[in-house]
């Protein structure tokens, strides 16, 4: 995300240096610096916020706010919630384990990558399938599920709540 404080200065005042603060929600976000822009390489729901720049002289002599702008960070996907079938596996059936999440439909094209954990230890690493089966369920596949959702470049990642699944 880039945001840009934009300003003139008076025709006789060309040379002048200006230096540019942004705040969000009246907070700093980036102290006085020659570049009239702020940029967030990698924005984060919690970048939302309503934006105001100041733009002073080097001198101090001058200051000026300009007014504010909302801006509004979107959810790329949802929390994954895991889900099992059967809802209750015996010994030898086929038990599915399902990541759910839903992609924001404008980001249709983003690559997710899904991986599963039992007892906090992987039981199938980073891959495009949402689903992880075990063809033939044991009762030492009982224990504590999650899984893990993130974009192809790592830039976002989402953790599942945990569910527990018995085998009987």
């Amino acid at each position: 995300m880039t945001v840009r404080c934009d300003t003139r200065l008076g025709l006789l005042r060309g040379g002048t240096e200006l230096h540019f603060a942004f705040y969000r929600d009246g907070r700093t976000v980036r102290g006085y610096d020659v570049s009239d822009t702020y940029r967030v390489r990698s924005s984060q729901l919690e970048d939302s916020g309503n934006y105001t720049c100041e733009v002073r002289t080097r001198s101090d002599t001058v200051r000026k706010m300009s007014d504010g702008l909302y801006i509004q960070i979107y959810e790329l996907f949802s929390p994954p919630e895991i889900k099992v079938t059967p809802s209750r596996v015996i010994e030898g059936d086929e038990m599915t384990v399902r990541c759910n999440t839903r992609l924001d439909p404008l980001r249709g094209g983003t690559e997710l990558h899904f991986a599963f954990y039992r007892d906090g230890r992987t039981v199938q690493g980073y891959n495009v399938s949402d689903t992880y089966r075990v063809r033939s369920s044991q009762l030492e596949d009982s224990g504590k599920y999650t899984c893990d959702v993130r974009t192809r470049s790592d830039t976002v990642r989402k953790m599942s709540d945990e569910i527990y699944i018995q085998i009987y």
